[in-house]
């Protein structure tokens, strides 16, 4: 065998070994994969309960919509930009919310939507993120979002703009 071959099989060999090793952490690691979603930008506020969270951003955001922020439709801020901007529309506020009610409170509440508005759902309350206040049976629910995907949509929408606007 010539040393090129060899070469070439040491770096096969490295290949497989180095796939081998990625199989047995994700096996051990539980076969998932948890995203953590931590915004240091976002300092503890002092909410204990799902009342506090809708509370405290029903007053300290303010009512814009998306194009001030970023030109385009249904842009979904992360709940870092929110807090940062102070700003936001309907499903930006539904976001702060549930990031303070999942780290603060310790439940996962999802988003619903209506035909035209975002709106939280949690500890078995309908809430109306940008007034603060429980509104059980306003609306009829088009979509319920769990927290995770809103966290997900929340975090990823940004990133899949600007490459969009640099394939552009």
């Amino acid at each position: 065998m010539n040393e090129d071959n060899r070469i070439g099989l040491l770096a096969l060999a490295f290949i497989v070994l180095a796939v081998g090793v990625c199989i047995i952490v994700f096996v051990l690691d539980g076969c998932k994969i948890e995203p953590i979603w931590e915004f240091d930008e976002i300092p503890d506020l002092g909410i204990q309960t799902v009342q506090d969270a809708m509370g405290w951003v029903a007053y300290e955001i303010r009512y814009v919509s998306d194009d001030i922020h970023y030109p385009a439709d249904e842009y979904w801020q992360s709940p870092a930009q929110t807090y940062v901007w102070r700003s936001g529309d309907c499903e930006d506020y539904a976001i702060l919310a549930l990031y303070l009610i999942h780290r603060d409170v310790g439940i996962d509440g999802m988003m619903w939507c209506s035909t035209n508005h975002g709106w939280v759902y949690a500890d078995g309350h309908e809430w109306e993120p940008q007034l603060g206040m429980i509104c059980d049976g306003w609306y009829s629910v088009i979509q319920m979002i769990p927290y995770e995907q809103v966290m997900r949509r929340a975090t990823t929408t940004h990133k899949a703009i600007q490459e969009q606007e640099a394939g552009a």
